[in-house]
């Protein structure tokens, strides 16, 4: 009795099971069919992530992912905001003449930043001169408090010299003990 087994050619995109998961009643539910390139990919990433070097590559591959996203979304980004658009009211009727989202996007900036900081104290000053204010205070304070901190050191290394020199003159000033001076001891011969 010979048995004689055939198997058809096996390529990455040969099913080989049924990918199974559990619906919200919890009853088994076929999700799609798994290949021989799912099998190779899950043992892949398996091997990976055990690998010490996983977090290094997982940075890396983020890395990547992010410039490649960035580098495909930057033409749209461009054409939206040089693309001719029109202002429209609440019915969708155009209100003005063609523009682009760039300039809409400065005369919003310019808006903003030149209005009152506060509607009801517009003498106040505007958005652009409160960020100036505080942005000059925070210089000034920390200029200020720099030039504090080296006047401090210069006046303690001054009163460090200065006692160094006064100490070094009472001690050459003091009598050198010798042995007719009595010492600690009680001996007055």
């Amino acid at each position: 009795m010979n048995i004689t087994v055939t198997v058809d050619e096996i390529t990455l995109s040969t099913v080989v099971a049924e990918a199974v998961g559990y619906d919200e009643d919890g009853d088994l539910v076929v999700q799609g069919n798994k290949t021989v390139a799912h099998l190779v990919a899950e043992q892949i990433v398996e091997r990976l992530t055990r690998d010490d070097r996983w977090p290094t590559l997982r940075e890396q591959v983020t890395e990547i992912r992010k410039d490649e996203i960035r580098a495909a979304v930057r033409p749209a980004i461009d054409e939206a905001l040089t693309r001719p658009i029109f202002k429209t009211n609440q019915y969708g009727e155009r209100t003005s003449s063609e523009t682009t989202l760039s300039e809409l996007i400065s005369d919003e900036t310019r808006k903003s930043l030149t209005e009152p900081a506060s509607r009801y104290s517009p003498q106040d000053g505007t958005v652009l001169q409160h960020a100036i204010r505080a942005e000059v205070k925070r210089v000034v304070a920390e200029l200020i408090s720099k030039k504090v901190q080296q006047l401090a050191a210069e006046a303690v290394a001054e009163l460090t010299a200065a006692a160094k020199g006064q100490l070094a003159a009472a001690i050459s000033a003091s009598p050198a003990r010798g042995d007719d001076t009595p010492n600690d001891e009680g001996d007055n011969a």
